[in-house]
This record gives C-alpha cells, structure tokens and sequence, in this order.
C-alpha cells in the first residue's frame, strides 16, 4: 500500500514538473553578467538585448524565464536583482510579440 502511495507520488511530481514548463518559451541564466541558454528557443536580437541589460547591470546567479501567460510573453525572475534591472529586462522582452519569440532560430 505505502508503495503504491509513492510511486503515485512520484508520478504526481513527475506530470507537475512537465505542465509547468508546458508554457515556458525559453530559459537563461546569467553569470559574471553574461546570459547563458538553457532551454527553448528566441531570436538571436531579443537575446542580444537582454544578454546587454545582463552586461549592464553585471547579473550573477539570476535565472531568466519568459512564460506564456494570457495569451502574451511574461517574464519570471529568480535570483537577486534589482527593480530596475528586472524592468528593463520586461521594457525588452515587451518590445517582442509572441509569434516572433516562438519563430526564434536561437535554441539551446
């Protein structure tokens, strides 16, 4: 019985895991104020941008995810950044139309 809880645990944690990047369009991380791809795909001058914004404001340890969310791009950030900072990386990413992320030629 116990056994059976746990693999429908580990099944449950497993599907989770998936729906949540279901609607992930790419990942990046910065380091030493360079952004890195680790998932997905976007297009080389959106990449140029926000890869200039990371220089800029010298990003370290920050991961970079753009979601779908109601029909449009949204930035998610994780790491410590600043306001400014993560504004402008949204200012960017904004100036990007969701066909034109999705058509990206970039890909990790």
């Amino acid at each position: 019985m116990v056994l059976r809880l746990l693999l429908l645990l580990a099944v449950a944690l497993v599907i989770a895991f998936f729906l949540s990047r279901a609607n992930e369009l790419f990942a990046l991380r910065a380091r030493g104020g360079r952004l890195e791809l680790l998932r997905g795909r976007l297009p080389q001058a959106l990449f140029s941008e926000l890869d200039d914004v990371a220089r800029r404001q010298n990003l370290d340890a920050v991961q970079v995810r753009a979601v779908v969310e109601g029909g449009a791009p949204r930035l998610v950030v994780k790491g410590t950044i600043g306001e400014a900072a993560e504004q402008q990386l949204r200012n960017v990413l904004g100036r990007f139309q969701l066909s034109q992320i999705r058509s990206g030629k970039l890909r990790a």
